[in-house]
């Protein structure tokens, strides 16, 4: 027990640090907030909290675009196990605790793999904060779809890296470990972990076991696979159907996050393009760098000054994990930076050979390496191996250079502003505001880090834990402020314009249009996001992103955030774009149940749209000729597919709809009545009472994955305006159950069966073997 306890101890010590270290969101009433979290994954996060919440699955996120599937969008992750089992918790609790629980897990895994490959708990250490606390791990706090996949690689290289006479073991553990990875289902970091693996054992393992470790890891692979089944195929299902198999992904639009050559200074200056964690653009003067953005998808690359230093001191180390950190970092970086250098002008016109976007990602395997690369060197420093003069002369650079940014400010903002190619008007006085402090910040970073390492080489205890505690505080220094936190009102409390728009319609039978999209510039809107939290308290007021979900409130014509959206739902939002331009299009937004609209004092409304209320930076619109999200027809118009139902929503009246019937006519019926007896996202029921047949529209996206019984017989849903439903409904009485599916899952419902099968074959196997003969 003591000799479990004492290799357990870091592990420990380590998860405590962690915990102390966001102890501000985690044990009081404030969330992390800003940037994609707000705008898009808090929004999708509380949907599929939500529906577990509620004994559901989480199949069909009905606020966002009119409606549109959930699980088998991959960028949801729905389906991932530490979503369901933080359901039970309050959403704001549960959003503070995922964060931490995965950046608690990520030191873990690189602690665990460096005493798996005979490194001192000292250097594991060191290794696991320079992963957990780098600023691309703290910068996942903004995308918790893709945090699951950064904390669980060096997991996954852990369970790769397991002796080989362990083979029922080592798949049974890799087979749950690329589940849990699949089932988060970030195609990217999945694709990565494998990729991770698969080098381990061509770098590090004997040459006469590759082929046998290389079966065992495609067969763990294909065991997480079929746990993972449902997802895979639901996202296979729906992939088809969305707006980026049918056109396609243009390069620019693909390679748009990737990283420049020069953000590599990064890695020793943490911000030296402005204080990309102070969340406001007014700062920063480096968007050349991000093809046009404030930052990319990562704050900074920072992930502590001994990082440079390793890759220095262990380039020929034969020592086990070497080689492989090596090939995973430059590697990492010979897919992840040249794009950056492609031209936009070029790129724009081609197709992207692959429907994946944002090479940034692969940033996480860049600080992976680099902190498996940590461990060696610290081992090394502690031996006194390395000799390291070269870095005194690193300090003495970065001090210089702060000292003239100070001395001569024009002249050094002049002088970086031009490099990088950015506007002098806007990047000048920017730049001369932040170099000096940026640079001084890396000098000190860096002489904190010099005097750590030669504490290292010092055999006294003490010495090793000061050493050791400037080594974990280099990176938390510069890298936790990204990780912003605020009273958890100003996250989740609905707006003013939210709370007047539920007393006004209880039922939510009607949604939002955010204008700003289509009305023109605002200079309000501009200062708004350089002077407020961009992406934060912007994203609440404008209603053009995913934010409103928090509110259970809808729009239909917001931003694809995440390229989700089906096709049809994209055409419809061209066409909107379109109709906005005209002065009569009031029945087109009417018949969407657009009811509300919200802009920016300078600019002007939609036609149809009647300011009822507002404050001093937005006014509130109401199109009072607007109907039902769910209603019975009272005229329509039939065409035979969707080019002439194109043509025919132009000429629409008021409450007109044009289906896709598969013939061209025209109906008209009295006013019937509709009854909701049930409404959630998974689930209507419905109970119609028309007095002549009609149609029954219905504002869901159109999605052949799902079932709709009219007293109890199935029937079909028609595409109605372009991306919507409609439901023939004879005269008379009915009742409607409608219910969304889960592509596939009677098919791939299967995997986890036999994925809980082979895993129990697996463990008995293993255990039989312990028993002595």
């Amino acid at each position: 027990m003591s000799s479990r306890l004492r290799r357990a101890g870091p592990g420990i010590l380590f998860a405590a640090l962690v915990l102390l270290v966001y102890a501000d969101p985690l044990l009081t009433r404030r969330n992390f907030s800003g940037r994609d979290l707000i705008a898009y994954n808090l929004p999708m996060e509380k949907s599929i909290h939500d529906a577990y919440a509620s004994g559901r699955l989480p199949v069909w996120a009905a606020e966002i675009s009119g409606g549109r599937p959930l699980l088998p969008n991959p960028n949801a992750g729905a389906l991932y196990p530490v979503r369901a089992l933080l359901a039970p918790l309050p959403f704001p609790l549960s959003s503070r605790i995922f964060p931490v629980l995965h950046w608690a897990l990520a030191g873990l895994g690189v602690l665990a793999l460096a005493f798996r490959t005979g490194r001192s708990r000292a250097a594991g250490w060191i290794g696991a904060a320079t992963y957990a606390f780098s600023g691309v791990a703290v910068s996942e706090v903004f995308f918790p779809h893709i945090q699951p996949g950064m904390a669980l690689l060096p997991w996954i290289v852990w369970a790769t890296a397991s002796p080989s006479s362990a083979s029922a073991r080592r798949v049974l553990v890799l087979g749950l470990l690329f589940a849990l990875d699949l089932l988060a289902a970030d195609v990217f970091t999945s694709v990565l972990a494998i990729g991770a693996a698969a080098l381990w054992i061509l770098l590090e393992s004997p040459a006469p076991a590759r082929p046998k470790e290389l079966a065992l890891l495609s067969g763990s692979v294909g065991l997480g696979a079929l746990a993972a089944a449902p997802q895979i195929l639901a996202t296979a299902l729906w992939i088809p159907h969305t707006n980026r198999a049918v056109l396609g992904i243009k390069l620019a639009d693909a390679i748009h996050f990737s990283i420049h050559p020069l953000r590599l200074l990064e890695l020793v200056v943490p911000y030296p393009f402005g204080a990309s964690w102070d969340m406001t653009n007014g700062s920063l003067w480096g968007w050349p760098l991000f093809r046009g953005h404030s930052l990319g998808i990562f704050n900074t690359l920072f992930c502590g000054s001994l990082a440079v230093v390793a890759v220095a001191s262990t380039w020929r180390s034969r020592e086990p994990g070497g080689r492989f950190a090596r090939v995973l970092l430059f590697g990492a970086l010979a897919i992840a930076v040249p794009p950056a250098l492609l031209p936009m002008g070029w790129s724009a016109g081609v197709r992207s050979p692959l429907p994946l976007r944002n090479p940034e990602k692969l940033a996480v395997a860049i600080v992976f390496a680099l902190s498996v690369l940590v461990s060696l060197a610290v081992d090394q420093f502690r031996r006194g191996e390395v000799r390291r003069r070269w870095t005194l002369g690193v300090g003495v650079l970065l001090t210089l250079l702060s000292l003239a940014a100070a001395e001569f400010p024009a002249a050094s903002a002049r002088l970086a502003v031009g490099m990088i190619g950015a506007d002098p008007v806007l990047g000048v006085p920017r730049a001369r505001a932040s170099l000096s402090g940026s640079l001084a910040e890396a000098g000190l970073l860096w002489m904190a880090t010099i005097v750590a390492i030669d504490l290292l080489a010092r055999p006294r205890r003490g010495p090793l834990i000061a050493a050791l505690v400037l080594l974990t505080a280099v990176p938390l220094a510069a890298d936790r402020r990204i990780a912003r936190s605020f009273l958890q009102e100003e996250v989740f409390a609905p707006t003013a314009f939210a709370r007047r728009i539920a007393r006004e319609d209880p039922d939510r039978s009607y949604r939002t249009l955010g204008e700003s999209l289509f009305v023109g510039p605002s200079r309000l809107g501009d200062a708004a996001m350089d002077s407020t939290l961009v992406f934060s308290e912007f994203s609440r007021r404008t209603w053009t992103q995913h934010t409103q979900a928090l509110w259970g409130r809808g729009t239909v014509i917001n931003e694809d955030f995440d390229v989700g959206d089906l096709s049809r739902v994209e055409s419809l939002r061209q066409l909107s774009g379109m109709a906005t331009g005209f002065k009569d299009s009031e029945s087109f937004f009417g018949s969407l149940a657009l009811r509300w609209g919200i802009r920016f004092k300078d600019q002007k409304p939609v036609a149809g749209y009647v300011r009822f209320g507002g404050d001093a930076l937005q006014d509130w619109d109401e199109h009072r000729r607007s109907f039902p999200d769910i209603r019975l027809v009272g005229r329509w118009a039939e065409t035979p597919g969707a080019l002439a139902a194109l043509h025919t929503i132009s000429s629409l009246r008021d409450g007109d709809i044009v289906v896709e019937s598969g013939r061209a006519r025209v109906g008209a019926a009295r006013a019937g009545a509709v009854r909701i007896l049930e409404r959630s996202a998974e689930r209507l029921r419905l109970e119609v009472d028309a007095p002549d047949p009609a149609w029954l529209f219905v504002l869901r996206a159109h999605w052949p994955y799902r079932a709709i019984l009219l007293d109890g017989s199935p029937v079909e849903a028609a595409p109605a305006q372009l991306a919507f439903c409609a439901v023939p409904i004879p005269a008379g009485r009915h009742r409607i159950d409608w219910r969304e599916r889960v592509p596939g899952l009677g098919l791939s419902g299967w995997g986890p069966v036999l994925f809980g099968m082979i895993a129990v074959g697996l463990a008995v196997s293993k255990g039989r073997r312990r028993i002595p003969s």
